[in-house]
């Protein structure tokens, strides 16, 4: 009873507690735990199994807003920085005193996994190899927030510019009182590196729970990191350890529209009358982190017409693709007692629980990448195909004359399979961006008006936010 009181002590701590020192993220008046049970259970902390946010997809090329008239997904209902995304604003998307959520929940679960990794080797009543299992696991998911930090507040890595380039702050401490810098993009990677090294001796096999980290998640974090900085040869052979592991993909084309589902529950498997699977129950989650706020998209935004076009592409006659189906309503949605019109648009309503840390498809699309990028069209047109298998009704397998053909048909499906998932899509567009074949410019509509965001341009970078400039003028930032 004491070990819980203890825990639930601290959660009081971290959760009630002020914010308002440099980075507006460290909770005061911390209790460092003392028994090994309080940092399992603060591993198991519910805030620990969230990632990203919702609002970085308006920056991308998959969403449309809607006019006044309409009843939902309208440009005026839109928040602030949802609004100056949209419209690719420059300068900050919040005011000033405003909360950017994105980065304060990351630096928090920072905070807490400083917490483990600096003092779990000082708990009482475990081994020491039940210790740095601990660590480890609290380092591999330091590494992942830091991935995702800097793919949305720097440039995309570059070789020739990363030790310059501005990254995000490297925190290793809980100390309230420690001084930070905005580090180099290189310094970021750097770090994340050596997290995932130091991990790899006490990582498990297994994971205790999908929300855990495990050593198929450790080789698929590497084959991504690797494929963000364009080393896909290392990428590749990591993505294949991975695959070792589990690799099981959803089959979406047994399933359907509940026509007596409210929202959650829309898509569910007819035959046996299940709901789409949670994150917990998932097979395909290889570490399941909840996407922030992912589930309030559902009625706010309409899918563009670039993405809409793209379902359709490459699609065989009598072939129906079941992402395009289940996830968007065409002209009308009915929600309980009450049918929403928008002609001619389609509205983004899967009302399931959008995976931000790392599954099977991701891994698959990784091995495709790479494959095709390493002049290996069969593997790359074998991953692509299996999971287009599970997507698409009659499926036929897509053929390429050149790996660089089969390499822009894969783009092509990362788009399709990753479309409004938070931070993938922008991360895509800042990497593909470097590349002159899949440079691009996207355009924004509101009616008659349109706003046009150019390939490579600083407003791909969101702003470190005010509330943290005010406390530290003199952080280096992007002129966006």
């Amino acid at each position: 009873m004491k070990k819980l009181n203890t825990f639930y002590a601290i959660m009081c701590l971290l959760v009630f507690t002020s914010c308002d020192n440099y980075l507006d993220i460290k909770p005061k008046g911390i209790q460092i735990p003392e028994f090994y049970d309080d940092y399992v259970q603060l591993l198991n902390y519910k805030t620990l199994m969230y990632a990203d946010e919702a609002y970085v997809n308006y920056i991308t090329d998959d969403v449309l807003l809607g006019e006044s008239t309409l009843d939902y997904g309208r440009f005026d209902q839109a928040q602030e920085d949802e609004r100056n995304l949209y419209t690719f604003a420059g300068g900050p998307i919040l005011s000033s005193g405003m909360s950017d959520y994105f980065w304060e929940n990351a630096y928090q679960r920072i905070y807490y996994f400083n917490v483990v990794i600096n003092n779990a080797g000082d708990c009482k009543d475990a081994s020491d190899i039940e210790k740095q299992g601990l660590i480890a696991e609290a380092k591999v998911a330091r590494a992942f927030e830091y991935l995702k930090l800097v793919n949305v507040y720097a440039k995309h890595y570059d070789p020739q510019t990363a030790a310059t380039d501005y990254g995000v702050p490297v925190l290793l401490s809980e100390d309230i009182n420690a001084s930070y810098k905005r580090n180099t993009v290189k310094e970021v990677y750097d770090q994340i590196f050596t997290d995932l090294d130091q991990a790899q001796q006490y990582i498990p096999d297994e994971p205790v729970t999908r929300y855990r980290a495990s050593r198929q998640l450790l080789n698929g974090f590497m084959a991504k990191m690797y494929l963000y900085m364009g080393e896909y040869k290392k990428s590749n052979e990591f993505a294949i350890k991975a695959l070792a592991g589990v690799n099981e993909i959803i089959n979406l084309t047994g399933y359907e529209i509940n026509p007596k589902a409210n929202g959650m529950g829309r898509i569910y498997d007819p035959v046996t009358g299940d709901a789409y699977p949670s994150l917990y129950e998932n097979p395909e989650s290889i570490y399941s982190r909840s996407g922030k706020n992912m589930l309030s998209l559902s009625r706010s935004i309409y899918a563009s017409k670039d993405l809409l076009d793209l379902y359709e592409k490459d699609l065989p006659e009598g072939s129906t693709d079941k992402r395009r189906e289940l996830y968007y309503a065409d002209n009308s949605f009915k929600l309980y007692n009450s049918v929403y019109k928008f002609p001619g648009k389609s509205m983004y309503v899967p009302y399931i629980e959008i995976n931000s840390g790392f599954n099977v498809p991701d891994l698959y699309l990784i091995l495709a990448e790479t494959y095709a990028r390493l002049d290996d069209k069969t593997n790359a047109l074998k991953y692509l195909n299996l999971l287009r298998d599970k997507r698409i009704t009659n499926h036929v397998s897509l053929q390429a004359k050149t790996a660089r053909e089969a390499l822009k048909l894969v783009l092509e499906e990362r788009r399709r399979e990753f479309a409004l998932c938070g931070s993938i899509r922008l991360t895509d567009l800042k990497r593909l961006n470097k590349e002159p074949e899949f440079r691009k410019e996207i355009v924004h509509r509101l009616g008659d008006t349109q706003w046009v965001l150019p390939p490579d341009d600083n407003r791909y970078i969101l702003p470190v936010p005010p509330r943290v400039l005010e406390q530290n003028p003199s952080m280096p930032v992007y002129d966006r």
